[in-house]
């Protein structure tokens, strides 16, 4: 009598079928200073989260999280943060470009007036190096 075989293969999708998986989310960080210092109002800088959500989703638009994430558009989860500025801003894009793998992301910046106004994080579920990321550049749910 053989004994069975299992390939590796099957045992790691029975156990992903038992293990919950994370939910499928997007950031998308807004420069409060915007709203606060330089006047801008809200529909401009809902416009803003717009534009960065529409190129992050069409720059990874073949990435399994992405694919996946757009299947179910009953079930999107985005989350709206703000940074304090500028600085904050691009110090949150120099980290997800230099974390181990880079975290995809767009970095929106308005023209004619070349100022960068929102990041959007591609669809993740929340890994560690994004959460140090969001934390370092003082992200904060938007209030």
């Amino acid at each position: 009598m053989t004994p069975p075989t299992h390939s590796l293969n099957a045992v790691d999708a029975a156990q992903a079928v038992n293990e919950p998986r994370t939910a499928l989310v997007m950031q998308l960080v807004v420069r409060r200073d915007l709203l606060d210092a330089e006047g801008w109002g809200m529909g401009p800088l809902m416009a803003q989260t717009a534009h960065a959500t529409a190129a992050v989703l069409h720059e990874t638009r073949e990435r399994t999280e992405t694919i996946e994430y757009m299947e179910d558009l009953h079930n999107m989860r985005k989350v709206v943060m703000q940074t304090p500025s500028s600085a904050t801003l691009q110090k949150l894009a120099s980290s997800l470009s230099g974390a181990d793998p880079p975290v995809p992301y767009h970095l929106w910046i308005e023209q004619p007036e070349n100022v960068p106004t929102c990041l959007a994080l591609a669809p993740n579920r929340k890994e560690k190096p994004i959460k140090k990321a969001l934390d370092k550049a003082n992200c904060r749910l938007w209030k």
